[in-house]
């Protein structure tokens, strides 16, 4: 039982037993990352966004992984990272996304950005602003494979400026089929803006 001014509520169990006016405010104080994934684990187990996981996540154009505590960041999942991005509807809302210290993500969790028609700035180099290739670079289990028919489906679209790509991808001469594949990069996305 649990006191609050005049009001009392009583049988609170678990967060769910809370009025969702609560939750949604409390989750104006978290940095967007950590909203975003708030209201992932308040989706349901059929991985279904509802509207209480909507209302938490709100509408953010910008997540940066790096807005939250580095060892939450390296232990996240690609089901973490992609049921973050379906609460905010990241395919119609997301214009900058940087997956900062997520260094455990294959890039399937990125899936959700597929096709997208507002994304601007992609950065895959795992470092802050400011930082140069480190060594959490040599350790991501980001995957070429898996990651390049997202961002080509989302170079596509001819919205995106920037691309930073992983230091890894850069060392192994990936990058250098990047701009060769079909489709070609659209005229909008500059050579430069692709950054290894």
């Amino acid at each position: 039982r649990t006191s609050t001014g005049n009001t009392t509520i009583e049988g609170t169990n678990s967060l769910f037993d809370l009025p969702s006016g609560i939750l949604v405010h409390a989750a104006t104080f978290l940095a967007t990352p950590s909203r975003a994934l708030f209201a992932a684990a308040l989706m349901d187990d059929a991985q279904v966004v509802n509207q209480l996981s909507s209302a938490i996540a709100g509408d953010q154009t910008t997540v940066d992984f790096g807005d939250i505590e580095k060892e939450l960041a390296l232990n996240l999942s690609d089901g973490d990272i992609n049921s973050a991005l379906l609460c905010i509807d990241a395919v119609n809302k997301l214009k900058k996304l940087r997956i900062t210290n997520c260094v455990n993500i294959t890039g399937i969790g990125l899936e959700p950005l597929r096709g997208s028609a507002v994304i601007q700035q992609i950065d895959l180099s795992l470092t802050c602003d400011g930082e140069g290739p480190s060594t959490l670079d040599l350790e991501s289990s980001i995957s070429f494979g898996i990651v390049l028919p997202i961002l080509d489906s989302i170079i596509e679209r001819g919205v995106v400026q920037h691309i930073t790509l992983p230091r890894i991808w850069r060392d192994e001469r990936l990058e250098h089929n990047f701009g060769r594949r079909s489709p070609p990069i659209p005229h909008s996305v500059q050579p430069n803006a692709i950054e290894p």
